[in-house]
Order: C-alpha cells, then structure tokens, then sequence
C-alpha cells in the first residue's frame, strides 16, 4: 500500500513538473503570439508640427517620436525638410551629419538642400511623397548604418544638378536673389553689375530652362525654381529669420 501510494505521488510529481515544463517553454511553441518588439525612441529635427503627427501615426508601434533635445542621445535622427521653410539649414544638417545618423524626409522645394547635406554625410533620404513603407525602410537602413535614399529621391536629385548644370554661376545667381522677391534694380546692385546685365541673364536663364520644358514665364515660377534646387535659405522662404535648429543645442548633444 505505501509503495502504491508512493507510486501515485510519483506520478502525480511527475505531471505537475511536466506542466511547469510547458508553462516555461517559449511563446511559439506554447501556440501563443511573441512578445512585440521594444519600441525604438527616434528623434525629429524641423517640420511642421502637423509633419510631426504625420510621422507619429507613419511610424507608429515601431517608434517613439520626440523633438532633438541636448538630451537626445546619439542615434537615427529624422531632418523634417518636407515643409521647406521650417527646414533647417545646410550648416546644420551636416552638423547633424556628423553627430548622428540622419534621414531626410524630403519635400519637392528641399531637393538642392538635401542634396548638399548628403553630400556632407547624411545617411539616408526618402521623399515626403513615398509610401509609409519606405520611409520605414529608410529607417531601418539608417538605424544599421547603412546609407539608402530612395529611386525616387535619386532622381529627382539627379534632375536638380542637370538643371543646375544649364546654368552658370552668375544666372545662378541672378535666380537666387530675384527667386527671393527681390526687384531687378536690387539684384543688379549686390552683384555689382548694371541692371541691363542682370536683365540679360534673366533672359538667357529663362530661355535655357524654358527649352526643356520648365515653367519660368513668372516670378513665381523662378521662385518655386530657386526653392527646388537649393538657391534660396529657409529664411527666405519662410520669410523668417528663427533657425529651424539652435546650434548651440547641437553642440550640446555633440558634447
């Protein structure tokens, strides 16, 4: 009997470490779910705060967004250049650059700028048009180290230096200051030229992109232009002079 007994309380320890055993084994084969991944901080520099919401809900179960703080630790920062002018400058982007791993989210009047800040060491670019899944590929890539802009970004880059390359640098010039509203007279007058010349390489500007089909019959049109190809500063085109980034901050977090 008390060997019998014994052998029942064997068995009964037996199946209550068996099912201690399944209670410990792993989610998959348990036949539940696994755990979600931890959530990733990533931090945002520029744009508008209706940009901000939009990244928030773009990256949303994957990533936690906060503005760049002296706080913010090394790591992938986003540069919001999608509203051009709340874009930060040139400067500052490759300052940013070299202190983290910077994605641009690009907008169609930021194309120059971007240009040049990846020329200057940004990691990744993809534009503010692309689908949610490749700026969260973009992410990715950078948050590996690994640089990745976009087809799309890619070639609307690679039309902004072929229609900066039909121009020289005076006409260059010229669609700079008068892209920022300012008068032919005025134009001529800090370039240091009459102002029959400064009409004249309106003229020659106008006639070489209006060959390849690009609206340049108004003001407008030269203005949008200069914007595009990274003629003009965020304070010219936002008509105000507050840094989109205090360098100062910058220097903090390089610290």
């Amino acid at each position: 009997m008390h060997e019998d007994r014994g052998g029942r309380g064997t068995v009964q320890a037996d199946r209550r470490m068996l099912v201690r055993q399944v209670g410990q084994e792993s989610p998959a084969a348990a036949g539940r779910h696994p755990a979600p991944a931890a959530v990733q901080q990533l931090a945002v520099v520029g744009g508008h705060p209706v940009g901000m919401l939009g990244l928030c809900g773009a990256l949303a179960g994957t990533h936690q967004l906060s503005r760049l703080s002296a706080s913010t630790p090394r790591g992938v920062v986003i540069a919001d250049l999608s509203c051009a002018g709340c874009a930060p400058t040139a400067d500052e982007l490759a300052q940013l650059a070299r202190d983290h791993q910077l994605v641009l989210l690009v907008g169609q009047g930021t194309l120059g700028l971007a240009e040049e800040a990846v020329v200057r060491g940004a990691l990744a670019a993809v534009g503010a048009w692309e689908p949610v899944a490749e700026l969260r590929r973009v992410v990715r890539s950078a948050a590996a180290g690994e640089p990745c802009s976009t087809a799309a970004v890619r070639a609307a880059s690679a039309r902004v230096r072929e229609v900066r390359g039909l121009l020289s640098r005076q006409e260059q010039e010229v669609l700079r200051l008068y892209g920022a509203d300012l008068p032919v007279k005025t134009v001529a007058r800090r370039m240091g030229i009459t102002v029959g010349t400064a009409k004249e390489y309106l003229k020659r500007l106008r006639a070489k992109l209006a060959s390849r089909g690009i609206a340049v019959s108004t003001k407008v049109d030269l203005r949008v232009l200069a914007e595009e190809l990274g003629l003009l500063s965020p304070a010219q085109r936002c008509g105000t002079g507050t840094p989109a980034v205090d360098l100062r901050t910058l220097r903090e977090v390089a610290g």
